[in-house]
Parts: structure tokens; sequence; C-alpha cells
């Protein structure tokens, strides 16, 4: 499930990106500047299409907001492999 989710909210980020901008989902893309195209807008939209795709699924919050503020060697937005396993460990959380 959490792949799936992840994948609707790249999905609707890479929408918003300039064009030219390519958002990679493949598991270790990077998300996150330096290393990927998301700047910081562009991750807090990708925080908000998640949050948002979470809440259609009737899952609820996943915690995303309280990951903003973790340093870039802690944070889910490394990589779409990080990604998932954040969402994957807040699913496992709500059970």
């Amino acid at each position: 499930m959490a792949g799936g989710l992840v994948s609707e909210a790249l999905q609707e980020v890479e929408g918003l990106l300039p064009p030219g901008v390519v958002l990679e989902k493949g598991p270790e893309a990077p998300l996150a500047a330096p290393e990927g195209p998301l700047d910081s807008l562009g991750i807090v939209n990708l925080v908000a299409a998640a949050e948002e795709a979470a809440a259609h699924r009737g899952i609820g919050p996943l915690g995303l907001m309280e990951a903003l503020s973790l340093p870039l060697e802690e944070s889910p937005f490394r990589s779409v492999r990080t990604l998932e396993a954040w969402v994957e460990a807040a699913l496992a959380g709500k059970a």
C-alpha cells in the first residue's frame, strides 16, 4: 500500500514541476535537493499530496509534516525508497 500511495503523490507533484524538470520514480531516485529535483516548495507539495492520498484511502495522517524538520540524513525525502519506508512505518503504527 505504501508504494501505491507514494507513487500517487509523486505523480501529482510531477505535474506541478517546471517544464524540463524530471522526477524519477525508481526506488533509489533522489527526491530532495541538492541530489533530487524537489526544492522546499516541491517537498511541501509532496507532503500535501501524500497526506491527501492517505486521507482518500481512509488512513489518516502519516506524520510527514513532522519529518520536514529532520536533517537530510534522517529525512524520508532522501529517495523514493526512504519515503516508502516512512509511509510503511506510519501505516504499521496505525494497525
